[in-house]
């Protein structure tokens, strides 16, 4: 199984997670929500085969912890993956809108001038912004966009400017998830599950759960192991993009 969004450190017991994770052999890229929160999971989860830590600094905190920028694009100039990173325009979050435009930007301009960086990137409230400045910053990146919400006019643009998308259980149960879902071609898609942070019945998803998995092995009416090895192959092709 694969999981391309999960922040494994904020669980209850990660290391009871990650042990389990290993046991199942899921694929995980585990985001961080800040540099410090980067340096302490590479930490807990190094040496792992199949957790890959991303470098993050979540939109929502980027004013509040404005003294880590210069530790980010430190670290950044070593990490492969970078996430969760972008813009939020959601209430709680606007008053803080400039700042974050003005370091996703800067961001992105330098995962363009490293090249062979893999971002997973956040929107809410904003997908208009966060695509305008992918646009602007077109590079040998790869940007994956993180729970997308925008409308299908937004998913073919982020398509014709070359993102991926992950998505997770939670867009496969709502009207506007389904025709999001529906605008994404199937080769630039992967599972996630941005967990703890969504639930069912009130309980986590799990790194491993299956539920993305199967809602498009029975949209494509193929099993749900050729649907996993479907994944596989285009987490492969994203990793070994250059």
């Amino acid at each position: 199984m694969i999981d391309f969004h999960c922040h494994l450190d904020l669980y209850e017991d990660p290391m009871k997670v990650f042990d389990e994770v290993k046991g199942r052999k899921t694929e995980v890229l585990a985001v961080t929500t800040s540099p410090r929160a980067f340096v302490k999971t590479s930490q807990y989860f190094k040496g792992s085969n199949n957790v890959r830590v991303a470098l993050g600094f979540h939109p929502e905190l980027v004013k509040q912890r404005f003294s880590e920028k210069e530790l980010f694009f430190e670290q950044m100039k070593s990490a492969r993956f970078l996430g969760e990173i972008g813009i939020d325009g959601s209430q709680r979050a606007r008053q803080s809108i400039s700042e974050q435009i003005e370091f996703f930007d800067e961001v992105l301009h330098t995962a363009a001038v490293y090249g062979g960086k893999v971002l997973s990137i956040h929107s809410r409230g904003a997908v208009k912004e966060v695509l305008q400045i992918l646009g602007k910053h077109e590079g040998k990146y790869v940007a994956v966009l993180h729970w997308f919400t925008g409308s299908a006019k937004d998913a073919e643009k982020a398509v014709e400017l070359g993102c991926w998308f992950s998505v997770n259980p939670n867009m496969c149960f709502t009207a506007t998830g389904k025709k999001v879902i529906g605008c994404i071609p199937l080769d630039r898609m992967l599972p996630e599950t941005d967990a703890p942070f969504t639930q069912k019945d009130g309980v986590p998803y799990m790194p491993w759960d299956t539920t993305v998995t199967s809602y498009f092995a029975k949209e494509n009416s193929i099993g749900i192991d050729d649907m996993n090895e479907l994944f596989h192959r285009n987490l492969q092709a994203l990793i070994n993009t250059k």
